[in-house]
């Protein structure tokens, strides 16, 4: 229903790879489909991270970037979504002459065609530097996050292999995006602990934290996220298969929750994770026993977090509230 952390190359349909790779000239693989979802036993983020290679070898042209982004938004609408949040990073798409701005520029032009005529439903851009990028690479990326962050592009954000650098490497590309204005997210307390989270927050400039489930919640963390409304955006079943947590259970889900921190449920990965909001919903339905209130309640935290005008958050919320009853019975239905 709404989904903040979701990344583009990590959520094309199975038509999506068929159609690009026909016309592009990429081969599926043999094991296709299986190839496109986490393998199974995986045993890290970097080993989960892999399965981005195919994706990104399709989505090196600014059509197929444009189509990617065009589908995705579509299946999101039909899903019944009202707000998502579609992420990636355009300097992985790169590798045939195309330049991040041109990736940018496709990516604006595949979400306002498939947001056209379309009502009660909403979706942006948020692009991605790379921690394992030079620093060249990566501020182009913050240049560009300022040069469109007015026309559906609404924040920064830091990915990868969280451990191939701390927060402090990339200071002085969040502190000029900071000073443009521009609003930032930072992948941390996935692969790493909680002191990668506080270095995102205070030196990264981060209002929302990817992830972040290895936050200590000590009173001192607790006071600075909940005094600066810090967002996490929790993606369980990513975080199981990339062994950043052992089960469900181990979702800090209650416990962030009782200190009022903005806690907030998405996919990562629709496709790579074989998930959706709906399914990450019913994980947690079936752990904790979360009632239509407690749903509706993460909904609006992540209402409340998304980068969007407060009249359009007061518009999505009226439609959040129309739409509760029938979105907590598809979760309680199997």
């Amino acid at each position: 229903m709404i989904d903040l952390h979701l990344h583009l190359d990590g959520s094309l349909s199975i038509e999506d790879f068929k159609y690009l790779s026909s016309r592009n000239g990429v081969d599926l693989g043999k094991e296709f489909p299986e190839n496109i979802y986490v393998p199974e036993g995986c045993k890290s983020l970097e080993e989960y991270l892999t399965r981005f290679d195919l994706p990104c070898a399709l989505m090196q042209d600014e059509f197929s970037i444009a189509y990617v982004t065009k589908s995705l938004v579509e299946r999101l609408y039909q899903a019944g979504y009202i707000y998502a949040e579609i992420r990636f990073a355009p300097q992985l798409h790169t590798l045939k002459g195309m330049s991040q701005e041109d990736a940018v520029i496709s990516a604006i032009s595949g979400l306002n065609n498939a947001l056209r005529g379309k009502t009660n439903f909403d979706a942006n851009l948020i692009l991605c530097c790379m921690r394992q990028a030079d620093y060249k690479t990566n501020h182009e990326t913050v240049k560009l996050a300022t040069k469109y962050k007015d026309k559906k592009v609404v924040c920064l954000d830091l990915a990868g292999p969280e451990a191939f650098h701390t927060g402090d490497f990339y200071r002085s590309l969040f502190d000029e995006a900071q000073d443009n204005g521009v609003n930032i997210i930072i992948h941390a307390g996935e692969a790493c602990g909680s002191e990668e989270v506080i270095r995102a927050i205070d030196l990264l400039h981060a209002k929302r934290i990817g992830h972040g489930v290895h936050l200590d919640l000590s009173r001192e963390n607790v006071r600075k996220v909940t005094e600066r409304r810090i967002a996490f955006e929790f993606c369980p079943t990513s975080n199981l298969q990339t062994t950043s947590l052992k089960d469900y259970p181990n979702v800090p889900i209650r416990e962030f929750d009782k200190y009022g921190i903005l806690v907030t449920i998405n996919s990562d990965n629709m496709t790579v994770s074989n998930t959706d909001v709906l399914k990450e919903y019913r994980h947690l339905y079936k752990t904790f026993n979360l009632t239509k209130q407690e749903v509706r309640h993460f909904l609006a935290n992540s209402l409340e977090a998304a980068f969007i005008p407060v009249n359009e958050r007061i518009e999505l919320l009226k439609e959040l509230d129309k739409r509760i009853d029938n979105f907590y019975n598809k979760i309680i239905e199997e």
